[in-house]
């Protein structure tokens, strides 16, 4: 490998690294995600500012003995400052932020262009939140390999009734109907979730988002995702702990 790389990337962590340094952690195109130190970041004003949720091109030192990178200089696209003056759209970003994090940028360029996007768009249209939200964690499981096509069950076969209200298997990590449930699980899907679900998926990123959603089928969706992204990282996520995500849908 050169040691002298660049990539389209996008700052998912910064943490502090020592007395004067950071280490930042990146969504790559092309290297997935990355540890990478940025000497004199929290001093220096000559120094590459990287701060989260930056999208930039991003030049890089590779040294091959170490196997560790370091910070350059980077061409930034978007620094999506402008996300930070809302709670609710910083906690969205934080949450797209580690969901990345928690699947291991699997599609690494795939990925970037879903949050690229998704960051774009908290900037753009801050007035639908929740709808980017939702769409970032439903093409998140299409990349990932979780969505199923919600016209039939995956595991009997059976196709569901245009009114069937869709239960959830906890084996598959996915919707099914509710005889091949399983029974400790509480994931319902109601019908109307469900065509919006199908409806938006042939549709782009942005124009997805477009689509009109009451504020109680907003709510309602948006925290069955919710539920659905803590089950596919198996675990607890940092950024629903405080339940700020969890709140009033859009309007």
């Amino acid at each position: 490998m050169e040691r002298n790389v660049s990539s389209l990337a996008i700052v998912l962590h910064s943490q502090r690294y020592g007395q004067l340094n950071r280490r930042l952690k990146l969504l790559s195109v092309d290297y997935g995600i990355i540890d990478v130190i940025s000497y004199g970041a929290r001093k220096s004003l000559k120094s590459v500012k990287a701060e989260v949720f930056t999208d930039a091109q991003f030049f890089l030192y590779y040294n091959p003995v170490k196997k560790d990178y370091t910070l350059k200089d980077a061409e930034v696209v978007a620094t999506h400052d402008d996300i930070r003056d809302d709670l609710v759209r910083t906690y969205c970003a934080l949450l797209f932020c580690e969901l990345v994090l928690k699947t291991n940028g699997g599609e690494s360029a795939g990925e970037y262009q879903l949050l690229s996007t998704a960051l774009d768009l908290l900037s753009e249209a801050p007035l639908y939140s929740d709808r980017i939200l939702i769409q970032f964690i439903h093409r998140l499981t299409d990349l990932l390999g979780l969505r199923t096509d919600l016209s039939s069950c995956p595991i009997c076969e059976r196709e569901y009734g245009q009114q069937e209200v869709l239960s959830f298997s906890s084996a598959l990590s996915c919707p099914c109907c509710s005889e091949c449930a399983s029974l400790e699980s509480n994931m319902l899907l109601p019908p109307g979730a469900r065509r919006y679900l199908v409806a938006t998926s042939s549709l782009g990123y942005e124009e997805s988002v477009l689509v009109e959603l009451s504020p109680t089928a907003t709510s309602r969706i948006k925290n069955y995702l919710l539920r659905y992204a803590q089950i596919i990282t198996g675990g607890t996520l940092k950024t629903l702990s405080a339940g700020i995500l969890q709140g009033a849908a859009d309007q």
